[in-house]
């Protein structure tokens, strides 16, 4: 993984090198995949020639249990989860979107591919007991993963975009957690940005 690390952090000099990035956005959005769903925070460079554009993102993941359901509980009238795990991923991951198609496609639409990786900690608590003892005692270990797939920007008059990307998402641990050392599957990640004034 460290390959890819190295190997983006070379593709993306030339870009440095070559332009600016007068254009920043902030942004936040959903990711829902194949092993949970979570929230994330953005900043997104794009460069001046409308073709690529830097990010970086912290995402925070809540992990759900193949077999994790929702069940009503008719002594406290209230839904619970039942059979679920105490597993949180937190990637941080940097890349590039390349935008094939800049300025040959009207309204605002822009598709993309997109590659981004880097450092993942995983925060494994305990299944059992209340959520201050299940967490305070928590394990935590480091990996690297990252995330490869197209997908497409749509910019808004305000100043604001949306962007969905779609693709496989690669998440593998250091350490076993809840019965697994890998967690990766396909993603949907929903972006809303903001142009930084």
């Amino acid at each position: 993984m460290n390959k890819i690390f190295f190997t983006l952090l070379i593709a993306s000099m030339p870009l440095v090198i070559e332009g600016q990035f007068d254009h920043v956005h902030n942004g936040f959005g959903l990711d829902i995949g194949s092993s949970g769903s979570g929230v994330f925070i953005m900043r997104q460079y794009n460069h001046n020639s409308g073709n690529y554009s830097l990010s970086g993102e912290l995402r925070f993941y809540d992990i759900k249990a193949s077999n994790e359901t929702i069940v009503y509980d008719w002594y406290t009238n209230q839904y619970k989860s039942v059979s679920g795990v105490s597993l949180i991923l937190m990637p941080a991951f940097v890349g590039a979107n390349y935008y094939p198609f800049s300025g040959k496609i009207a309204n605002n639409f822009s598709p993309f591919i997109t590659i981004k990786g880097g450092p993942l900690l995983t925060v494994n608590g305990l299944e059992k007991g209340r959520f201050l003892h299940r967490w305070s005692n928590a394990e935590t270990h480091w990996s690297a993963g990252g995330f490869f797939g197209i997908g497409a920007e749509l910019r808004l008059v305000n100043m604001t975009s949306v962007m969905i990307h779609v693709g496989y998402e690669y998440l593998p641990l250091s350490k076993i957690a809840d019965g697994k050392n890998d967690y990766s599957g396909l993603l949907i990640h929903i972006a809303f940005n903001r142009l930084k004034k």
